[in-house]
């Protein structure tokens, strides 16, 4: 027997398709749409002035929610001729004085609000506006949505706001939030508050704390509320300087969010320089090949300090000049400080080194041929073609006056640092070069660091429409007390110039109390001034209180940093300051461990 029922087809349209599967509102106080429990609060009063945006403090925190705003501009003429009429009749009420103390200051009180509100209207130009705040707090938990409706409204009663629950009117809360442009009347009596224009200013609702720069690199998320944080430190409309502080304890996450920088800069192509007295990069160089150089007694590279290279150059000065006042800050690390007598006859001796390799003053005799030659480049010479440490140790012994710095060079030309006294080896076409200096031992770390960071430098500032990056991991050690003046102006000058190249400088250290130890903390504080960027992991109340003395941290911000935890940071972009979880993908925590 054949079916001879017809198919029936129904209707499914996109409000169907949008609608939730249902709503239950039996509960008064909040309203639950396909499992998500929803619940408001009207904010009904405010304090009578306000400085500060009385919404940030809601909008900064992680907390799911929409927020209304509502403003009705009223009457102006109609608002004076009623405030007249108040003030006219109140004051023959407090002229009479029939009335109690309380009544007598009530009144009082809304008298004078009158005659300023009439005279802001009147002499100002200021408008009248009647404002309404709603929010909607939503959760999957009717539990944890209690515990949020509790947050908010302590965190609005902080601010001098007072609030009450939407009970019996859950829905038309609700729907006051959402993008219909209803403010319902329901509300309207509960929430209604009037306010001239400069108030509104106050409650101005996009200051969420936040930095997207739109060639920035990934940080994280903003601790407060999840947003995410971008930043581009090349940005020159943006950022005075591309340079970059980061300070934070052992195992706060320091070393780790710098790996991920250099992960990230990598992928862009940025050139990039690596100072690394602790072997922490390695794997990075590997997996992103990259070129690892290292210095010590059991390497087969070397690099000589004598050296001058042809991108050596600065300003006007010449090429010998240029590397004499290096050479002073290097043989001061070895000599110790030296007083200004000492630092000429050295110089005298290191300018008689040269000569003898045919180098002078005149920059001609740099170069192996003659310019004047017809068709013939000519070609500047290489690093067997400069001094070595030997030769200043023998032209120091011939000298009385410079026998003390001989004795002082025997480790560096007959002893246990004898790789000092090679010339370069190194020949480099990498974007990523990381230095591993770790085999030298702490008290010679800052021997090779110097030299490194002035071959660095040297690379930096030969193209300048290239964007590079040296990273200079535990800088206290070459700005720090077992340092120099010199040494140190050197740094600073990297920090303070390295943008005329296309440049960034990255200070690293955990320990801030050597940073700001030489000289009264002057070179610390110039490259902390000379770095748009500043990013704080977890510090000691000691490093903390240090830092303060330099930089312009508030009350609140040295309380964040003593509480942060691991990954966690404050970072100055800027003006910008906002707290930021530091996050990775996958691949890259692989790259890195």
């Amino acid at each position: 027997m054949k079916n001879n029922l017809k198919k029936i087809e129904g209707v499914f349209t996109k409000k169907d398709e949008i609608s939730p599967a249902y709503i239950n509102t039996k509960n008064p106080k909040n309203i639950e749409i396909d499992n998500i429990y929803n619940s408001g609060i009207i904010i009904v009063n405010y304090n009578r002035e306000n400085s500060e945006l009385i919404l940030k403090k809601l909008i900064d925190t992680n907390i799911n929610m929409n927020i209304s705003v509502f403003y009705e501009k009223q009457d102006s003429y109609k608002i004076i001729r009623n405030l007249t009429y108040h003030i006219a009749n109140v004051g023959v009420d407090l002229k009479d004085g029939k009335t109690n103390a309380t009544e007598v200051d009530l009144a009082a009180f809304t008298y004078n609000d009158a005659k300023y509100i009439r005279k802001e209207i009147q002499v100002n130009n200021e408008d009248i506006y009647f404002l309404y705040i709603y929010i909607n707090i939503f959760s999957n938990k009717e539990k944890e949505l209690e515990f949020l409706l509790n947050k908010i409204e302590g965190i609005l009663e902080s601010t001098g706001m007072q609030t009450r629950r939407a009970t019996f009117r859950q829905e038309q809360l609700l729907l006051t939030t959402m993008p219909f442009m209803i403010n319902h009347e329901d509300l309207k009596p509960a929430a209604k508050r009037n306010i001239l224009t400069t108030g509104l200013l106050c409650t101005y609702p996009f200051i969420s704390s936040a930095i997207f720069d739109e060639d920035g690199i990934f940080y994280g998320t903003n601790i407060y509320n999840e947003s995410l944080v971008f930043i581009d430190r090349y940005d020159e409309n943006k950022y005075k300087n591309a340079n970059m502080c980061i300070f934070g304890t052992s195992g706060s996450g320091k070393s780790f969010f710098t790996k991920l920088q250099i992960i990230r800069y990598k992928l862009l192509g940025i050139e990039q320089y690596v100072i690394d007295p602790d072997r922490e990069y390695g794997n990075i160089a590997k997996e992103l090949n990259g070129t690892i150089i290292k210095i010590g007694a059991s390497a087969k590279t070397f690099l000589n300090v004598f050296d001058i290279r042809e991108e050596s150059i600065e300003d006007e000065k010449g090429y010998l000049a240029t590397k004499i006042s290096r050479l002073i800050g290097f043989f001061n690390l070895i000599f110790g400080v030296l007083d200004e007598e000492e630092k000429a006859i050295l110089e005298e001796k290191i300018i008689e080194c040269y000569k003898e390799k045919g180098i002078t003053f005149d920059d001609k005799t740099l170069y192996k041929n003659d310019e004047n030659k017809i068709n013939i480049k000519p070609i500047f010479k290489e690093s067997k073609d400069m001094p070595l440490l030997e030769d200043l140790y023998n032209i120091l012994g011939k000298d009385e006056r410079t026998k003390k710095m001989q004795i002082k060079l025997i480790p560096f030309v007959k002893g246990s640092l004898n790789f000092f006294n090679n010339y370069s080896n190194i020949e480099l076409n990498n974007d990523l070069i990381i230095a591993d200096i770790y085999e030298l031992g702490e008290e010679n770390l800052k021997y090779a660091m110097y030299i490194f960071i002035d071959y660095f430098w040297d690379r930096i500032k030969k193209n300048r429409k290239i964007k590079k990056a040296i990273y200079l991991d535990e800088v206290w050690r070459l700005i720090g007390i077992t340092s120099n003046k010199d040494v140190a102006s050197f740094i600073y000058k990297i920090f303070k110039t390295i943008r005329k190249f296309g440049g960034s400088s990255i200070a690293i250290t955990q320990d801030v109390s050597d940073l700001f130890s030489l000289e009264n903390g002057i070179y610390g504080k110039s490259i902390i001034n000379n770095s748009s960027n500043k990013v704080f992991f977890s510090l000691e109340e000691e490093n903390i209180s240090i830092l303060n003395e330099y930089t312009k941290l508030s009350e609140k911000e040295k309380i964040e940093i003593r509480s942060l935890k691991r990954g966690e940071c404050l970072v100055f972009a800027g003006d910008e300051h906002i707290l930021t979880k530091i996050e990775c993908a996958e691949f890259e925590k692989k790259i890195i461990k």
